[in-house]
């Protein structure tokens, strides 16, 4: 490898040579040689400058050059970013205003306060997919119930517009979570059908997406007649009562079940009612929820 010598190097050794001959001062007749190469000098020390003042500017345009090199890569990267970014954002609007392009009449002032309870996941190959069980009033209307389905699938998509799939379960009370619905449910995905492709996961293309909503009829039919509050709560209370009694079921034995007489009776014998007054209750709101 060829050392590079600078031009602060090519200068400290003239000096040095120039100071040796102060300390040991030339004869007359070397005076004189001398004095016939002191052009000669001359022309070297020209020489020198001249190439130190080329080092220097070609090593000061070759930094000029890479700074720019450097400048204009992380400009060009700065750019991609910001491409990549309006590109996710122009993705999560269209993601979000899918609901309102394909759905006449949506109106977002009549989607109602939900509560999330719990949200799982559902991935499959390249497909983000999620559920959701939330928490709507009790009165919700119909064109209300969509609204607000809408919306939380608006929400959740601005915040990931990754998420190819949605399922929403609601319910009007929290106890009834993990249950069949009791509002209605809805699936956002193309066509309509929750097994996305992997080219629509892969390019977060919605314009196939479509809502698929199932309402319960006490949403549709408003005219039903809502149970009473001691109702609900004798129907609760056979929930659990059932629920117990299957703990206690032989699960060993394939033609074991619960004795729903003495679930029926422990049910009466709590509220002072008959058996089948119990059940009768139970069925009503049984049907009031689910039907």
């Amino acid at each position: 490898m060829v050392e590079k010598i600078t031009f602060t190097d090519r200068m400290e050794k003239l000096n040095t040579e120039l100071e040796s001959i102060k300390a040991n001062p030339p004869s007359e007749q070397q005076r004189k040689k001398n004095k016939r190469n002191n052009w000669l000098i001359l022309l070297v020390l020209f020489c020198f400058l001249a190439y130190g003042c080329v080092d220097l500017l070609t090593t000061s345009d070759e930094e000029l050059a890479e700074k720019e090199s450097q400048a204009s890569i992380k400009a060009a990267e700065e750019l991609e970013d910001l491409r990549e970014a309006d590109e996710q954002a122009a993705l999560a609007h269209a993601a979000a205003n899918t609901a309102e392009s394909n759905i006449p009449g949506y109106d977002s002032s009549l989607a109602k306060d939900y509560e999330i309870i719990f949200i799982e996941d559902d991935n499959r190959m390249d497909a983000i997919r999620k559920q959701y069980w939330i928490v709507v009033p009790s009165d919700i209307s119909e064109t209300e119930a969509k609204a607000t389905f809408i919306q939380l699938i608006m929400d959740e998509t601005s915040k990931n517009p990754d998420i190819d799939a949605i399922c929403i379960f609601a319910y009007d009370r929290e106890v009834d979570v993990g249950y069949a619905y009791t509002i209605g449910t809805v699936d956002w995905c193309p066509d309509g059908e929750w097994n996305v492709p992997n080219e629509i996961a892969r390019s977060n293309d919605r314009s196939s997406y479509e809502y698929v909503f199932t309402l319960t009829k006490r949403v549709v039919n408003s005219t039903l007649t809502k149970p009473t509050e001691l109702e609900f709560e004798i129907y609760d209370f056979y929930k659990i009562s059932y629920d117990a009694a299957w703990d206690e079921v032989d699960l060993s034995d394939p033609y074991a079940t619960v004795d729903e007489d003495l679930v029926k009776q422990n049910v009466a014998n709590h509220y002072g009612i008959t058996a089948e007054e119990a059940y009768d209750i139970y069925r009503k709101v049984t049907e009031y929820q689910y039907q």
